[in-house]
């Protein structure tokens, strides 16, 4: 993306009902899927999945949200940063989210749900305008399923502290920017040491399956922002 592209973007997000409109239109279309998220698949995750497909494993079903809300006249994405606990996303940057329930009756509600119970906002205030390409995580075995919501106004944040350590909203029109997409050496929570593609934005690491998913938005942010390059 160039940078008149860059500032055409975000004059566009400065008309927010204008925009989610664009977007909803765009995520009713041919997704990007995964060939758009495979630009930040680890090359681990690579492994890990083609081992995944000669397993007779079932995957669990689960959902995340990307929440898009107003805030100080830019749109922002929210994302989470769990707590640390004994599991392979310990600490991780995420999109609020779960597992389903047996008492869920989509994974829409699913997501809802998950949300509502990690950061405190209402399952009613959420309008959902959209899904994304499923995706499988081979290191936990579940099947994600993606969409994205609109909250008009500004949330109040009420994050459950067992799952969430911080709420971390992000001006769309920054994760747009070239400069954020890097190559970094972390060590996850069981020790392991990887080479990853990710996002990172504040001294915050967005990655693995989190940025694969964040990967095919943006794409869809880029061509709602840009109708007429289509």
């Amino acid at each position: 993306m160039t940078m008149g592209d860059l500032l055409l973007l975000q004059s566009k997000m400065h008309s927010n009902s204008v925009f989610i409109e664009l977007l909803k239109e765009q995520l009713g279309r041919q997704l990007p899927g995964s060939e758009a998220q495979s630009k930040l698949e680890p090359e681990i995750r690579r492994v890990l999945r083609q081992k995944a497909v000669s397993t007779s494993q079932a995957a669990r079903e689960s959902a995340v949200l990307l929440l898009l809300f107003p805030k100080s006249d830019q749109l922002h994405l929210l994302f989470i940063q769990r707590a640390e606990y004994d599991g392979v996303h310990s600490g991780q940057i995420a999109f609020p989210g779960g597992r389903f329930e047996n008492s869920d009756i989509t994974f829409e509600t699913t997501a809802r749900r998950e949300t509502a119970e990690e950061t405190g906002i209402p399952t009613n205030e959420i309008t959902i305008i959209g899904k994304l390409t499923s995706l499988y995580i081979p290191p936990s075995n579940f099947n994600v399923h993606p969409f994205v919501g609109f909250i008009s106004s500004e949330p109040t944040f009420t994050p459950d502290p067992v799952e969430v350590a911080k709420v971390l909203p992000i001006p769309v029109f920054e994760l747009q920017k070239p400069e954020i997409i890097q190559q970094k050496t972390i060590t996850t929570s069981d020790g392991y040491v990887l080479d990853v593609p990710c996002y990172v934005y504040d001294n915050h690491t967005i990655w693995g399956a989190t940025s694969m998913i964040l990967s095919e938005f943006l794409e869809v942010v880029s061509s709602a922002a840009n109708p007429e390059a289509q």
